[in-house]
């Protein structure tokens, strides 16, 4: 176990909050494998272990293709819980992430309580923050909350965990000898064959247009040793910035029109996370956010900004602020 005294103080605050009481479960905005496989296990430690009387699960926004192929394969389903007595955060760094469910959770005057692993962007003390950087997945919170129980891991909770811990260590690579153990113990109770393939879903038709466009309308930059790949959609803005970094750039910016706001997707590839030391869902977005109207998080290779102000405008300021994070000059590569 990473740390037990973290874990046994993430046990008292649910035993003195969830029992006998309904429950909200949410992720971040669109969800990822980490959000989703840890909700899935919370989902049934509430109801089974903390004796909650309900637990259901939303995810804010459009959710991801491989969230959706996730949820199906594990037979989770979101589930709107009506007057909750309680919120639970999973993998929420930052309340901004929560989009269209912001206000109505910070506004329902219920507790509120996070579990995640990411370092706050910004600070809520209306919330009970179970947060611990030492982990590298909240999965793994999860993981050592099921072993602080003395709970079997069967296999659906197996492959929900798995996932979560794999895909935010991309691919284990920037796991430890901790995380490498866990996953060890869990993949003895799964087919990988069977799981690791729904990171990688077949995307429809939609999907694969908006990567392709993405592609196309692609503008990259050069700063010191990094290439940024910048670009413009209105849909699938995550899958599309997922793609320009397998293509090759180290981070990817990826906006589009939403109302009145601009939607800004960056993904950084792991090397950028491993030695830029800046932090996308730290360092850019708090750039932004001091420049913008809007709300934005996530962590350090990835980030989700909602921002007031045209495309154009928060494009340009994007590169700016990398440029500057990186004290480094962006020099747009000729065609």
């Amino acid at each position: 176990m990473r740390d037990h005294s973290f874990i046994s103080e993430v046990h008292k605050t649910l035993q003195h909050h969830i029992r006998g009481r309904r429950v909200q479960v949410l992720s971040h905005w669109g969800g990822d494998a980490d959000s989703v496989g840890s909700a899935y296990v919370m989902c049934r430690l509430l109801t089974q272990n903390y004796e909650a009387t309900e637990a259901g699960f939303l995810i804010p926004e459009e959710s991801a293709l491989h969230v959706k192929a996730i949820m199906q394969h594990l037979r989770f389903e979101e589930k709107p819980v009506e007057t909750p007595d309680v919120y639970l955060l999973v993998d929420v760094g930052s309340p901004h992430l929560l989009g269209e469910y912001k206000d109505k959770v910070y506004g329902s005057g219920k507790p509120i309580i996070s579990i995640d692993h990411h370092v706050k962007t910004v600070e809520n003390s209306e919330t009970i923050a179970l947060v611990s950087p030492k982990y590298l997945a909240t999965a793994e919170i999860v993981y050592d909350l099921v072993e602080y129980l003395n709970l079997v891991i069967d296999k659906e909770m197996a492959e929900a965990l798995f996932l979560g811990m794999y895909y935010d260590t991309v691919r284990l690579s920037i796991g430890d000898e901790e995380v490498a153990s866990k996953a060890s113990k869990l993949l003895q109770k799964i087919n990988p064959y069977a799981v690791l393939g729904m990171l990688e879903p077949r995307g429809d038709d939609a999907e694969r247009i908006a990567r392709l466009k993405g592609l196309r309308r692609a503008t990259v930059y050069r700063l010191g040793d990094w290439f940024v790949a910048v670009s413009r959609v209105n849909s699938y803005l995550s899958s599309v910035a997922r793609t320009l970094v397998n293509a090759g750039a180290h981070v990817a910016l990826v906006a589009g029109e939403k109302g009145e706001h601009t939607i800004l997707a960056a993904r950084g590839s792991y090397d950028f996370q491993k030695f830029s030391g800046v932090g996308l869902g730290n360092d850019l977005v708090n750039y932004l956010l001091r420049r913008f109207e809007g709300d934005g998080g996530g962590h350090v290779g990835a980030a989700r900004l909602r921002l007031k102000a045209p495309v154009e405008k928060v494009i340009e300021e994007a590169v700016k602020g990398l440029s500057t994070l990186l004290s480094t000059p962006a020099v747009e590569l000729a065609e």
